[in-house]
Parts: structure tokens; sequence; C-alpha cells
């Protein structure tokens, strides 16, 4: 779409965030009235996790900020970026990490809300990283992924301990009387306020979010305003009716609320930057909202609903603002800027609007969330006071910062910035000029939100019921008091910026020690650790590799199938003595010893193939003569396949020219291995089937399937979906390894056979034998359907037949099938396997059914077309891999 529309993507772009802001506007009526939309899909059945969405009043005010800033953001994103190169993918992953937010606060159950809190996790990493031909942005992307991946990991140990604990996995169903009193509820709130406060950036995970504004201003106004960091607020709003009341939930949350407020406010005075000192400011309101959810007052819980309004409307204009003003003068130094309001008057509005809300004043939303705020802190008592004290200091703090970002750059004299600032085009102030006029709007007309809005959403968050009413002036109370005080304060500290500034940094020695710097130094050691630790296993050696593996596998399995005292089988189920199948079963453990033993590579080769004839003679002797052939054809091509390989490899030390006790070493671990997988071969076919599967086989075999080769039957007519794709990974194995095989061959123009074959008795004898396994391959496909063969078994023979030829006539049967390549015989087989199915469609039945007709007596079908079709597939694969091994053409 990007590539049609051009710059007007963005345009259309918005078109689907709008669509679904409409649509959740036109639900406002329902779910003030009480309503709550639902819809549920199954998702995962099996595991009882469907993916429910459910529309109440605190998702209903979430979607809306994420759909109504999100069109915002979409079409300002086209005007800020409008001549970057990527700016396609830039709104395949913002439309990504809206889709996932609105996931995130619809989902009802636990587990589809997770898979949707891990996606906004990796959105947001391709969305800070998008410049990543920078070493911040990358370093940024990293550390917001590693923290909130941490913490995600925390979040869905808690809630999976919160599912069983409430005996419910859906948030709708989550009881708090059940879920307090069980023995699992301190490690449950742990969990999950670790994963809330990592998404969240509280401290002392506050880290990421200010590192996060290396990302483009579109991302850093969206996931400052309304999505990433908004995330853990919400969960932790969603989860206060079941988790919060209690001391320890309230001390937690506001204790670290307070102090990730109150380090965001003195961090963010020190900066010169205008968009890394809004990332401080977010720090701030985000403990702030921590802070209230955890007063769980009337008035708190009040304010935690305005506050989230309020911060989203000003954050998302001041940060679109501050990126209108990077974009015009070049710099977003507040020391270089100044005298803009004449070159940039509408962008200069929206911004004194937007830092009037997050000052506080009045008529603003912002001012009713910071009165609301006070009053919810003082109904608390002493603690109250205690927090109000703090967050007085605080707000002071941002009321500076708010007055620096708007009076200094847009007032005073002209600044020192390259070029001629001029005002931006409507799309890149028209977002942050609406977003400012609704939080005054909003604040001057508040029975609006309080009745449609904030109402409900205060009800979702509380656990109990709560009297809503917004006021813009309550007479004089201790709130109006506080705000007074934060006022003056902040206007202090406004005129004595620099001083608050030098001596906040003297208070931020500490931090520059202890904030990225320590997170860079603890990295790197866990990268080392895992150096260190990697070094002992990746040593180099596949042998050793293999050892340890396969140790410690079969002690796994071992010590679970004693652990669970499984009976590997039933003594009256045993197969009677033959003399095939005990010489088969010590051809196969001698081939075994062998090749654990003896030194040599082609030792090795002829060991091992020797033990595939042992399993071969074995299957004869169980009546099992299909599995039988393809074992033995198997095991041939092997051998010659393996040999091949072997002669182009450099030297290396023989496998059994080690020390006694290193082979010792060695058998004991394989036959370790292999008692381990009998034991658990064994114990899975001794458990009973359910149904008569076997029997509905036997029974249908001739009378459904026309074949009393049950086995072939099942293959080609019953299950023949499931060949289809076991051929599919067939070919596509062949064609990855025949590249292999072939790497590193420079093309010869006239590749020939290997030297062993030159003997002239040899080459006379060869063709002939070519020929009679080749007819003997179109037996064994024919008969398959009756009697023991098949399409595989046939073309195994048959491929074994012109490997002869290849080894013996490497020149001549290069020639004869450059005429009809491999690959197109593999094309030829899947569309043979693939087109017999469609028969059964033109016949009106399933994909596949077959399809028969008499022609003088002899049944023929569909299923003989697939099984042809599975000849070719395998013939062609090994004729591939094997023209490769040899030489290839120039």
């Amino acid at each position: 779409m990007f590539r049609a529309a051009g710059r007007h993507a963005g345009l259309l772009l918005a078109i689907v965030p709008a669509a679904c802001f409409v649509w959740f506007a036109l639900q406002i009526a329902t779910v003030a009235n009480g309503g709550v939309l639902f819809e549920s899909l199954p998702w995962i059945p099996d595991l009882g996790v469907s993916l429910a969405l459910r529309l109440d009043g605190l998702a209903l005010l979430f979607a809306l900020l994420i759909t109504g800033i999100g069109t915002m953001i979409v079409m300002y994103s086209g005007a800020y970026l409008h001549d970057h190169r990527q700016l396609g993918r830039f709104y395949a992953y913002l439309l990504i990490f809206m889709m996932a937010m609105l996931g995130l606060v619809l989902a009802d159950d636990l587990i589809a809300m997770f898979v949707f809190w891990e996606l906004t996790s990796i959105a947001s990493y391709l969305l800070i990283s998008f410049n990543h031909e920078k070493a911040e942005s990358r370093r940024a992307a990293l550390q917001a992924l590693l923290i909130t991946g941490g913490g995600g990991l925390a979040l869905l140990a808690g809630l999976v301990l919160l599912g069983v604990a409430a005996e419910s996995w859906q948030f709708s169903g989550l009881q708090a009387d059940l879920v307090q009193a069980h023995a699992l509820f301190p490690a449950i709130m742990l969990l999950i306020l670790i994963g809330c406060f990592t998404k969240s950036a509280q401290f002392p995970f506050h880290l990421w979010l200010p590192n996060a504004m290396n990302a483009p201003t579109p991302v850093s106004a969206y996931l400052h305003s309304a999505t990433m960091v908004k995330a853990g607020i919400y969960l932790l709003a969603r989860l206060n009716p079941t988790l919060g009341g209690g001391v320890g939930w309230s001390t937690i949350l506001i204790t670290l609320g307070a102090l990730t407020a109150l380090l965001g406010a003195v961090l963010a005075i020190r900066q010169y930057d205008l968009k890394r000192m809004l990332a401080f400011t977010t720090v701030a309101v985000l403990g702030q909202l921590t802070m209230l959810i955890g007063t769980n007052t009337s008035y708190g819980l009040q304010a935690f609903v305005l506050y989230l309004v309020a911060h989203s409307f000003y954050k998302g204009a001041l940060f679109m603002a501050v990126g209108a003003i990077d974009h015009s003068t070049g710099t977003r130094d507040i020391r270089r800027l100044g005298g803009l309001f004449a070159l940039m008057p509408i962008t200069a509005v929206a911004v004194g609007l937007a830092a009037f809300s997050n000052a506080g004043l009045p008529p603003f939303f912002g001012f009713i969330a910071k009165e609301f705020k006070y009053a919810g802190l003082i109904e608390m008592g002493a603690v109250g006071w205690t927090v109000t004290s703090v967050m007085v200091l605080t707000n002071a703090l941002l009321v500076a910062a708010a007055g620096l970002i708007f009076f200094k750059t847009f007032f005073g004299p002209r600044g020192n910035w390259d070029g001629q600032p001029h005002e931006v085009s409507v799309f890149m102030w028209s977002g942050p000029l609406l977003l400012a006029i609704g939080g005054f709007g909003l604040g001057a007309w508040n029975q609006w939100p309080e009745t449609w809005l904030v109402n409900t959403a205060v009800q979702a968050t509380a656990s109990g019921e709560v009297n809503v009413s917004l006021y813009l002036w309550g007479g004089i109370t201790p709130a109006v008091l506080a705000s007074v005080v934060t006022l003056g304060l902040g206007t202090f500290f406004y005129f004595q910026a620099d001083a608050v500034r030098a001596f906040a940094k003297r208070l931020g020695a500490a931090w520059e020690f202890g904030g990225d710097l320590l997170w860079d130094r603890s990295l790197k050691r866990v990268f080392n650790l895992a150096g260190a630790v990697a070094s002992l296993f990746q040593h180099g050696s596949l042998r050793l590799h293999m050892a340890l593996m396969t140790l410690v596998v079969s002690i796994s399995v071992l010590g679970g199938l004693l652990v669970m005292q499984a009976q590997p089988f039933d003594g009256t189920a045993l197969s009677p003595i033959s003399v095939p199948g005990v010489v088969g079963c010590l051809l196969a453990l001698g081939g075994a010893a062998g090749a654990a033993f003896m030194p040599g590579r082609l030792a090795l080769v002829a060991s091992l193939g020797a033990s595939g004839l042992g399993l071969a003679l074995f299957f004869v002797s169980v009546n099992a003569p299909d599995v039988a052939l393809t074992q033995l054809m198997v095991e041939t091509l092997t051998v010659v396949f393996l040999a091949m390989v072997l002669r182009r490899m450099p030297g290396v030390p023989a496998s059994g020219e080690s020390s006694m006790a290193m082979n010792l070493w060695r058998g004991g671990v394989a036959v370790a291995f292999g008692l381990a997988v009998a034991l658990l071969i064994m114990t899975a076919v001794s458990q009973p089937l359910p149904g008569d599967l076997a029997d509905w086989f036997l029974a249908n075999s001739l009378p459904g399937g026309f074949g009393s080769n049950v086995v072939n039957v099942i293959l080609v007519d019953f299950r023949a979906v499931d060949t289809l794709g076991e051929i599919l990974v067939v070919a596509i194995a062949a064609l990855a390894a025949s590249t292999l095989l072939g790497a590193g061959q420079a093309p010869v123009a006239k590749p020939r056979g290997l030297p062993e074959f030159g003997s002239m008795m040899l080459r006379q004898g060869m063709r002939p034998l070519a020929t009679i396994l080749l007819i003997v391959s179109l037996a064994i496909l024919w008969r398959g359907h009756n009697l023991p063969g098949g399409g595989f078994i046939g073309g195994l023979v048959a491929a074994t037949g012109f490997t002869l030829l290849v080894l013996t006539f490497g020149r001549g049967i290069q020639r004869g099938l450059s005429r009809l390549t491999p690959p197109t015989i593999i094309g030829l087989g899947l569309a043979c396997a693939t087109g017999a199915g469609f028969f059964g469609l033109v016949a009106g039945t399933s994909y596949m059914t077959g399809f028969w007709i008499e022609l003088f007596g002899v049944k023929l079908g569909t299923p003989l077309l697939f099984d042809v079709g599975v000849f070719l597939t395998v013939f062609g694969s090994v004729m591939h891999m094997l023209r490769n091994l040899v030489g290839r053409t120039a």
C-alpha cells in the first residue's frame, strides 16, 4: 500500500485507527450505562485458552486513547518522516504496536493478554531501533527489550499462579477473597508487580524509558502518551480489585511510585534536551499513577483516571510539538532555542496549552487531576500528608519543566539555531493542537467526561462502588492549598532554573554511577559470564557434544521411567523367537560394536551397514516385508553416500584409535542411550490405544481401498494427505542437502565415474544389473497395492540402480540426466501426487478420496497415480543429491 500511495499512505493508513476510534466511541453510551461487550473465540481449546475480548469502562478508556492518539501519530509520521526510505516499514511496525496494545487492554483471558503484552515489547524494540544505523538506538532498543522481557517472564509466572489460585483464567472471573486467601498470594503479587514495574518504568527499572527517546519522535510521542508505558499501569489498575486492598499492595505501590516520581522530576529538571526532559517527566507521572492506584481511596482512584487522560493528552501534544521544533530548527537543545513564537505560532499555542495542563493550571484537565490527587493522598491521614509533601516538590519541578519548555523556547531573545525556522505542515501541528485543546475542553466542560468515561473507568478499577463527581472549584480545601504551594514553588524553580539544575546535578552524581553506567557494566559482566560458561561446553568437539547430549537424555529417560515405575512390556505380548530374528539381532549388535571400537572411516561405514542389514533381517522375521525392503534400500544408499562423502573429507584421527578407556566410555554412553530409547519405545507401544483404528484399517483396506497391502493402502489412500506432506519434506530436504553436497566444487566439463569402478568386467556387468533393478522397481511400484512394495520402496530401488550407473559411468549418465534433470523429476512427482487428489473433488467427494475405474478387469485408481508421484519424488531426490555429490557439470 505504501508503494502505491506514496506520500499519501499516512492518510490512508490513518483510516484504520480512525475507524476503530469511531467504533469505540459509538460504544460509550452502552458502557456508560453499565453494559459490557464480550466476544470469545476458541484459541487453544485443549488448554482452555480463548481469545476472549471484553470491553468495560477501563478497556474502553484505553482503547479510545490508543486509537485516537494513534490516528494522529500515523498522520504525523507521514510528515515527520516523509523523506525516510524505510517509511513503509515504520508504518508496519507502528500498526503492529497499535494492534498489540489494543489486544492487551481488550483481552479478558490471562494468557491471551500476556501474548499481546510480549508483542508490545517486540514491536517497541523494532520501533526504538528503527534508526538501527545509530549505536545509541540499538543500545536503547536492546535495553528496553531485556528489561521488559525479563519482567515479562516474571509476569508469566505470576499469571499462571494467579490462574491456579483463582481457579479462573479470565480477568472477569477473578475473585479477590479466593486469591488473597491463597498461600501463593505473596508470590503472585510480587511477580505481577515486577512485570508491571518493568513495563511502566518504575524504580529501579526506569532506565530504559528515557533512553527510548532515541526512537523517532512519533514513536516517543505514542510510547509515552498512550501505549507501551501505560501497559503496566493498565494491568495494575485491572488487577487492583483482585490484588489490592491490603497493606502490602498499597505500601509497595505508594513507596515505589512516589520514589519514581521524585526521581523522574529531579532528573527532568537537569536536562537541556527537550525530548529527554519530557521523557523524564513521563517517568515522574508514571510513578504518580502507580502511587494513586495504591491509595485505593475514592479521590485517589478518580485522580488516577483523570491524571491518566490528562497526561496522555498533554504528553502526546508536547512530544509531537518538540518533534516539530526539532524538524524546523534542527535542534532540541533549550539553550539554543528562543523567540520562536513569531515563527511557529500554531505550534507555540499547542505547546502553551499542553504545558499549562502539565503544570496543573485551571481550567485544564490537568488541574482537576492534581486537585483530586492531593485530595486522595490527604484522605490517607499522616502517611498521606507525608506523601503529599513529596508530591508537592515533585509537581513543582514538573511545573518548572513545563515553563522552561514553553517560555524558554518561544519567548525571549532569538535562539542560536541553524537555518530559518518556519511553521510546520498541517499534519505536524494539527495533532498537537487537537490534543492540547482537548485537555482544555475536558477540564472546562468536565461533566461530559465524568458521565461518559471517568465514572465507568473508576468503577472498573475500584474494589467497591465509588461516587464519582468532578469539579473545577470545590472551595478552600487542603488540596487547593497544596496546589497553590506547588504553583508557587514551581514558579520559584522556574526563575531559579540554573541554580536548581546545579543542585539537581549534585544530587544526581550518584545516579551517574548507578544508572546507565551500572547497567552497562552489569550487562558486560553477564556477557562475560555467559562466555565463560559457554566455553566449557562449546569446545568444538562434535564427539564430546554428542556424548554429553545422549548421556543427559539417557539419564533423564531412564530416571523418568524409574520414577514412574513404568512397565516396558508384557511377557505375553512378545513375539516367538526365530532363527532369522536372532541372526538379525546379532548382526545388528555386532555392527554397532564394530562401529564403536573398529578404527578407520570405511570400517565405521561398513559396521553401520552391517547393523542396518541386521535390522532388515529382523523386520523380515516379524513379518514386516515393507519395512524390511525400505530398511535395506535406505541402508544401501546410506553406505554409498557416506563412503563418497568420506572420500572427499580431509584426514582426521580414526574414531577407534583412542585409548581403551575412551572406547569403553563411548561404548557405555552408546549402550545407555540404546537402552533408554528401547525402553521408552517399548513402554509407549505397550500402552493401550483408544478405539479400534487398526481393526478398521484391516476391515476396510480391501473393500474400501481395493488393496490387500494394508500399509500401502493407508499411505496412498486413507492417509494420503499425510504422505503428501512427508514427500514434500523429502523433496525440500533433498534440495537443501544437494546444495551443501555440491558446495565448493568447481564445475566439471566432463564428470567421470569413480576410479574404483574402472574394471572392464564391472563396467560391462553394471548396465544389465541396473536395468534389472529398474524393472524390479517398476514391478514393486505396480504390485505395492496388494503385495509388499509401493512407490517409496520402488523409488529407492530405482535410485539404487541409477546410483550404480552414476558411479560407473559418471560422464554418460550426467548427459542423460541433463535432458530431464532431477529437480524436474521431483516437480513431476509432486505434481502427480497433488493432482491425484483433485479427482476426488471432481467426483464430488473430499480431497484425496480415491477415484477408481475398471479397465479389462483391472482396478485402476488415483492411489496408483499418487504412488507414481511418490516414486518420482523419491527417485528425483536421491538422484539430485547424488549428482551434486559426484560433480557438477559446467
